[in-house]
């Protein structure tokens, strides 16, 4: 039997259901004041009574601090209960068990769970639990899903998508596909929100099956321009919370993301779909971290602006060099080298009457193998001086023990993070490879070997808790910078990005190179993209032709290229853009340069034109909607109604790295996409 057959059925089922949720929300608001006053009665009972002896203090202290936690989840059920007021769910399945005598299930799917403690039945499924698997998995027919009995088999009979806003039903739609088309486009279609916004909504299957991979240990997601895959780990990271709840929290996972206006773009994400946000942090931060923020280098973002300058090619071998999968094979060689060949033992002399000979320290570092190098002093020290005891019964002072262990620890080469990294290079025939900046600087490719040879030799700091971490912008990072996160975070991993937008063509990563560093690693690939038009995604393909990509079928107008006499010229029809810009429906505008610099510059320009754009520089910690000037670079992972690209000539736009900064400027744009220029337009497009 089928429950709501008619349009006007489920208008009536969702009255119905608004209309529990609101009297389980006045519940709610009872609880919380019960619990406000039980509170307050307690504070002062303990106020008016000052002579209690320490056990009743203490039980009234443990009351107050139950009271606390249950009215916190109290208040973490009335924000759940607020958010489905508005959307309850957005589809349905019909599912009958291949069992006789079953009856058909109307498994109606939201954003959060909701469980009727009147009648004691589930009203509301989470997107997330097995059965909802389903609604994106199959069509009509046969189907399935795994529950803690085991797989359970059957059939779906319907399938009804709803658009719902504002407790009212604006349509609903009858399926026999995975997420209908219609409610696709209407999605898609949508102007930018200020924040990255939940698509639970509009899944699709092969979203769904990487958002739900339990077993993969690392998962990594290579992933065309406009494919989700920032959005799909998100959902993953909420899929994984809710799958392995009271075994993981959003405080035991990380995100290792490229800057903090991309953190502040997805914050939303998370609370939108009832969890907790995930600690978030940097390439830059972590690998810093392991010298205690003492080493100073250069950052990313300038390497990056150095090398689309003018850097020489003394310093592009360098970067290429450093990045390559050879350099982390040396570096392990090296590494060997100075287990084998770093420690020279030498004889020590305690006392006027007792020597240690070398051979038996040698022997001693040797037996110490298990510790990281530096790590074995101590012990080597200890174990010596009771020997010494044990046989000869030699007994030392203070002095004489601090003796030994310096006088071992100077056996070691390899003391000097500095002196061993520049040693290496000498090692390798190589001395022209290492380079101080002013200031004895580091380039920023040098950080993760030096933190390579910090963690051979010293072992790693303080054992990381992370149960899982997650990697976006994966082709920006070179193999040793994923060898050092492999030893820092021994967890379960996703990894994601698109080797087409890396911005360090001397630097980058692809998914096969990154499975060859993580032998246990899945690699799964997304080939549709959704962000931009079909007519934006073809223009991108001609910039850079990415391999099996699929644009979606959402049409709109073709990118515009103006040629211009002058740069006054090309700044006078920028600020006609911008005005047609405020007078449509848009609300986002990304008008982005090739590199900071010229960014910078053109917001001096543009500023005293209209005093609300913003420059979103490599500084900046949010990220908002409305006219933003910004870089290739920072723009990486954001999305635009409109895009405008500067000085698309083929000045500006000539070597290969400056093709993907045009490629990745171009991806940026959802509906409308303009690019200006003077002289002659980049060969490019």
């Amino acid at each position: 039997m089928i429950i709501n057959e008619t349009e006007s059925q489920e208008k009536e089922y969702l009255r119905k259901i608004i209309n529990i949720i609101k009297n389980a929300i006045r519940d709610v608001d009872a609880s919380v004041k019960e619990h406000v006053n039980t509170l307050q009665e307690h504070k002062e009972y303990l106020w008016s009574n000052k002579d209690l002896d320490p056990h009743e203090i203490r039980s009234m202290r443990e009351s107050i601090l139950n009271h606390y936690a249950l009215g916190e989840n109290v208040l973490a059920r009335r924000t759940r209960l607020t958010r489905l007021l508005d959307i309850p769910y957005f589809g349905r399945i019909d599912f009958r068990e291949d069992c006789p005598g079953s009856e058909t299930m109307a498994v109606y799917i939201g954003v959060h769970s909701f469980y009727d403690y009147k009648k004691k039945n589930i009203l509301i499924y989470d997107w997330r639990a097995p059965v909802s698997g389903m609604f994106y998995d199959f069509e009509l027919g046969e189907a399935f899903y795994t529950s803690v009995s085991g797989v359970i088999q059957g059939n779906i009979l319907l399938k009804r998508q709803y658009r719902i806003r504002k407790c009212s039903m604006e349509f609903m739609i009858e399926s026999s596909l995975t997420v209908h088309d219609e409610i696709l486009q209407k999605e898609l279609s949508a102007s930018s929100d200020e924040k990255m916004k939940h698509m639970v909504t509009t899944i699709q299957r092969e979203q769904n099956r990487i958002i739900r991979n339990e077993d993969a240990p690392v998962l990594i997601i290579q992933g065309v321009a406009g494919s989700g895959k920032t959005s799909i780990a998100m959902h993953r990271i909420a899929f994984l919370l809710y799958a392995f709840k009271g075994k993981i929290t959003s405080k035991d996972m990380l995100i290792l993301s490229p800057n903090k206006v991309f953190s502040d773009y997805i914050s939303n994400v998370l609370p939108e779909l009832g969890e907790d946000m995930v600690p978030e942090t940097s390439m830059e931060q972590v690998l810093s971290d392991v010298f205690d923020h003492k080493i100073k280098f250069r950052h990313f973002s300038e390497q990056i602006t150095e090398l689309l300058g003018d850097a020489s090619p003394e310093c592009i071998s360098r970067q290429q060099y450093k990045t390559s999968p050879d350099f982390v094979r040396q570096l392990d060689r090296y590494i060997v080298y100075l287990e084998n060949e770093g420690f020279r033992a030498v004889d020590v002399t305690l006392t006027r009457d007792f020597t240690i000979p070398a051979a038996f320290i040698e022997a001693q570092f040797r037996r110490f193998h298990r510790y990281p190098m530096r790590q074995r002093f101590e012990p080597m020290a200890a174990y010596i001086l009771e020997m010494m005891e044990i046989k000869y019964r030699v007994s030392v002072n203070t002095i004489q023990r601090n003796l030994l262990k310096k006088g071992i620890r100077n056996m070691f080469s390899g003391n000097n993070d500095l002196e061993v990294y520049k040693a290496f290079f000498d090692w390798i025939g190589k001395p022209e490879l290492f380079k101080y900046q002013k200031n004895r600087t580091f380039e920023y490719t040098d950080l993760a070997p030096l933190a390579y040879l910090h963690i051979a030799l010293n072992g790693v700091k303080t054992p990381s808790t992370v149960k899982h971490l997650l990697i976006d912008e994966m082709q920006d990072y070179s193999p040793i910078q994923y060898t050092v996160i492999q030893k820092l975070f021994p967890c379960r991993k996703t990894i994601l990005g698109d080797a087409n937008q890396t911005v360090n063509p001397y630097g980058s990563s692809t998914a096969e190179m990154i499975r060859n560093i993580f032998p246990s690693g899945e690699v799964m690939k997304l080939y549709k993209s959704y962000r931009s038009t079909y007519e934006i995604t073809c223009f991108a393909q001609k910039i850079k032709a990415n391999e099996g990509v699929e644009a979606v079928e959402r049409h709109g107008d073709h990118p515009q290229i103006f040629k211009y006499k002058n740069e006054e010229e090309e700044m006078t029809a920028i600020v006609g853009f911008i005005d047609r810009f405020i007078h449509s429906e848009f609300r986002s505008l990304g008008i982005i340069c090739k590199d900071m610099n010229r960014a910078g510059d053109l917001f001096e320009m543009l500023k005293p034109v209209n005093p609300d754009i913003t420059f979103l520089s490599d500084q900046s910690a949010a990220f908002t909607t409305g006219i933003i000037i910004t870089s290739a670079l920072m723009a990486k992972g954001l999305e635009f109604d409109e895009v405008i690209i500067p000085h698309a000539d083929n000045r500006n736009y000539r070597t290969e790295m400056d093709r993907s900064m045009l490629y990745v400027s171009v991806t940026r744009a959802m509906h409308r996409l303009t690019l200006t220029f003077t002289g002659d337009v980049t060969a490019f497009v």
